[in-house]
């Protein structure tokens, strides 16, 4: 089975380099705990500094057009949206609309014998770190190879990674749905060349 890093790419009209802008109060719920976000507040407002915004999946604060959802939902992805008004530069609300995107659905998937990855290191007990909420997962320090075991990988078409820093993985199914569906500003990379130095390389 390949799995995808699901990422984001700007280059496209309305897919900036960097997303600038404020949101008009902080999220209210913890975006690394599994299920719905719980209450939220309404009227989250996130107001750009671009003339247009354009992208279906801006992949390092989780933001997402209706239209990635609805690519979720027809998986049926235990996926839940925070909904926020996304305002252009001048004011204009976007012709999309968008929500931020917290999941159900996460797995740790490597296979810690076959890849060359260092383990992360709790200071006060020197025990592997591990992940709060999940903690039969260890958090990792490097990556050189990464070999996914086939075993821990979810039925789920995307899943949030705990071996990427809580990246988006996805399957060859969803990526295609999602090219399919012309999203825009979405990027794909294989799970297998993925690699991560440790803070100190």
């Amino acid at each position: 089975m390949r799995l995808w890093i699901v990422g984001y790419t700007p280059g496209a009209r309305g897919c900036p380099v960097v997303l600038k802008g404020e949101l008009n109060q902080p999220w209210s719920w913890d975006a690394h705990r599994p299920g719905p976000p719980g209450d939220v507040p309404s009227g989250y407002v996130y107001t750009a500094r671009h003339p247009v915004l354009d992208l279906d999946y801006w992949d390092l604060n989780w933001l997402a057009s209706e239209r990635f959802l609805d690519v979720c939902r027809a998986f049926g992805l235990r996926v839940h949206p925070v909904p926020v008004e996304v305002l252009q530069s001048g004011g204009k609300p976007t012709a999309k609309k968008y929500a931020y995107l917290t999941w159900s659905e996460w797995a740790s998937v490597i296979d810690l014998e076959a890849s060359e990855a260092e383990l992360d290191t709790d200071l006060a007990t020197g025990e592997p770190a591990r992940h709060r909420h999940f903690p039969g997962a260890p958090v990792l320090l490097s990556v050189d190879r990464f070999v996914v075991d086939p075993a821990r990988v979810p039925r789920a078409a995307a899943f949030k990674c705990l071996d990427l820093g809580h990246q988006l993985v996805c399957t060859d199914d969803f990526k295609q749905a999602c090219e399919e569906a012309g999203l825009r500003g979405l990027a794909f990379s294989d799970l297998t060349t993925y690699t991560q130095a440790d803070f100190w390389g």
